[in-house]
């Protein structure tokens, strides 16, 4: 689990952008980042997965799932 910047659905969306700004703040408090979902399609392939699939939940976390 992990967050994925813009994944969330749009019953969350309001919330979830209110979120996504506090937790930029924490990311660069920490020297940490964040992930838009090309970033970590791009990190799965290198890493020689076939496929992924992202599911937001609730909150500002999303599921991530990667296949062999």
């Amino acid at each position: 689990m992990d967050m994925v910047v813009g994944s969330a659905g749009p019953q969350q969306e309001t919330v979830s952008k209110e979120a996504e700004v506090l937790f930029d703040v924490f990311m660069m408090y920490i020297d940490g980042i964040q992930r838009e979902e090309h970033e970590w399609r791009k990190i799965f392939f290198k890493a020689g997965f076939s496929d992924y699939n992202i599911t937001p939940v609730t909150g500002i976390r999303s599921i991530i799932e990667v296949y062999p």
